[in-house]
């Protein structure tokens, strides 16, 4: 079974928690991973990275407007590599309305601002997934030694 794998690089702590609860509350069954800043997401998504190093993510969702640096400057960096080149990238600012010829001449997929309504925004970040990754495993109910396999070693849990 091979889930969609989604990498969020958004500063904020709560964005990245209200996405991976928006995918859960649709039952889309995700590798989620959130990198705080720029350096994380480098080290993430292209340090040591070969050409046959595994499948890239399914969807990058990217903060422009980051204090640590240009989000668009890292998205240029993504498309210059061979194994990221075609990577599905939503530019998805929190601030920046006015970015979109920006982001588009980088080389994002898709430019939308972050919605302020916290209902939306999770509806927005379901959207953006079942438009741009294969949600038909992602969608499908566990099996049960898969949940089992999940769930073991988490407290509360029995092996």
């Amino acid at each position: 079974m091979s889930f969609p794998c989604i990498i969020m690089i958004d500063p904020s702590e709560e964005a990245a928690e209200l996405a991976r609860f928006a995918l859960w509350r649709a039952g889309l069954h995700c590798l989620f991973r959130a990198c705080p800043d720029l350096e994380t997401a480098r080290r993430c998504l292209l340090q040591g990275r070969r050409v046959d190093d595994g499948a890239a993510p399914s969807l990058i969702l990217l903060e422009s407007d980051m204090e640590c640096g240009d989000g668009l400057d890292l998205l240029r960096e993504l498309r210059a590599s061979k194994h990221l080149a075609e990577a599905p990238v939503v530019v998805f600012p929190s601030y920046d309305t006015e970015g979109e010829r920006a982001a588009l001449a980088a080389g994002a997929s898709e430019y939308l601002p972050k919605p302020v309504d916290g209902e939306h925004y999770a509806r927005c970040v379901v959207e953006m997934v079942e438009r741009w990754c294969n949600v038909d495993e992602a969608a499908a109910p566990l099996a049960e030694d898969v949940m089992r396999e999940g769930l073991a070693g988490l407290p509360g849990h029995p092996h």
